[in-house]
């Protein structure tokens, strides 16, 4: 019935954000850094930021699919319903998360919003999503100690872990032998015999790569039965990112058992979001599959030094919450320049930093980086995580991959059928 009288009153003609006079009030600092990821410029910024406030009536409409977006609104107080273009859509309450989360992000907006209560509404600037997703990045806490979040400055472990990356003492990992080999090889002119005599000197990995050239993905009427015909049938591209994803599981490896219980954690981690890539990139016709494969099982390689930190330690000289808090801070960092050490393509290079900002939004054309990303947010569906998660259809990755290809309400077990698919070919991965 409520609903019913909602879209009734949203029938009728409503003056919009722009017809009516907003007014201009100071907002609680506080509020503005719980924001994202506005939140994340400095409070200097975030004091200077130009914000209007709207208010509207139950009913009432604040926006309408369509329109063209002048300002990044957020809600502020009451209750707003996002309705999707069938119909559907989700709520959005000052009480929960989304509340954190832009209403839209876009300079068109892709939902409608209807106020279901006196409802509040923060405009602000739509420029400052780019810059404040990107202050993040900007920010350098191994290099810059004024990056530091206030919770890790007087963490002993965190600084100790920075000041060793600054005299370049960690124990960092080396790209397998093999793999590195046959990396260094392809950038040179060579035949597929020349890699196959790489390959053959770890025989794990070659019979892996049979094993994955005999998948569901690229099975053909004969089977495979040696390492030349598995290059030949995957080609020299895609065998270089299987033989580096196959060798990367020997990194993830532990002697403490608390740590490699962590370690092993990551792995699978690593592997669902690899799974996940694979499959959103075969929804596209522009992103390589084996590149994203490759791309989600190296998204989370920055955790690897800081883990191997840890384990040179003794156990009471951090706190697990250090020790998390620290992961989330540097994770991205580290893995930029792990990869780089390892002479990763650009396009590869960026996505430790990016896989963890929903906002990030470097191109108008879908990126490598976006498939990990929208493969993060569906790994945590199903999940506790899952009510903190964004509104999927605020995430710029979203719109770059198109409606037809994901719609918000895809479900968990639509993207569970097509990991089937590869499941065979991503077995490998796990022993």
């Amino acid at each position: 019935m409520f609903w019913k009288f909602l879209k009734k009153s949203a029938e009728q003609p409503k003056p919009s954000p722009q017809a009516t006079a907003p007014i201009t009030k100071a907002v609680p600092l506080e509020f503005l850094q719980k924001l994202i990821p506005i939140g994340d410029l400095a409070i200097e910024e975030l004091q200077a930021l130009k914000i209007s406030q709207n208010s509207f009536s139950p009913g009432q409409i604040i926006f309408t699919r369509g329109e063209s977006a002048n300002a990044l609104m957020y809600l502020y107080s009451g209750n707003v319903f996002m309705e999707a273009p069938n119909g559907g859509g989700y709520n959005v309450d000052q009480e929960t998360f989304k509340a954190y989360y832009p209403l839209s992000t876009h300079t068109e907006h892709y939902f409608s919003a209807i106020a279901k209560s006196p409802t509040e509404i923060l405009c602000l600037p739509l420029s400052i999503l780019q810059r404040s997703a990107s202050a993040s990045l900007n920010n350098n806490p191994l290099i810059d100690t004024a990056a530091i979040p206030p919770a890790l400055v007087n963490s002993r472990f965190f600084n100790g872990f920075c000041a060793a990356f600054r005299r370049d003492e960690l124990n960092l990992p080396s790209l397998p032998d093999v793999a590195f080999r046959l990396r260094s090889a392809l950038q040179k002119d060579i035949s597929i015999a020349d890699a196959v005599k790489i390959i053959n000197l770890d025989p794990v990995i070659a019979s892996k790569l049979i094993q994955v050239s005999n998948s569901p993905i690229f099975r053909s009427i004969n089977p495979i039965a040696n390492s030349h015909d598995a290059v030949n049938r995957l080609g020299l591209k895609a065998t270089q990112n299987l033989v580096t994803s196959i060798s990367l599981h020997n990194l993830f490896r532990s002697n403490n058992k608390t740590l490699n219980n962590r370690i092993q954690q990551l792995w699978r981690q690593s592997i669902q979001i690899a799974s996940l890539s694979y499959t959103l990139a075969g929804l596209t016709r522009s992103i390589n599959p084996d590149e994203a494969l490759l791309a989600g099982l190296t998204h989370n390689i920055g955790v690897l030094p800081i883990i191997t930190y840890a384990d040179s330690l003794k156990e009471t000289a951090y706190t697990e919450a250090e020790f998390e808090q620290t992961i989330l801070t540097l994770q991205g960092l580290v893995g930029a320049f792990i990869l780089k050490k390892w002479h990763f393509p650009a396009n590869v290079l960026q996505i430790p930093s990016h896989s963890g900002n929903w906002y990030q939004d470097d191109s108008p054309d879908l990126q490598l980086n976006d498939i990990v990303l929208l493969a993060r947010f569906h790994a945590q569906l199903g999940t506790p995580n899952a009510q903190k998660l964004p509104p999927l259809n605020t995430l710029p990755a979203f719109t770059k991959l198109g409606e037809r290809a994901l719609t918000p309400d895809m479900s968990l077990q639509t993207l569970h059928e097509a990991k089937q698919q590869i499941a065979e070919a991503l077995s490998f991965f796990r022993t």
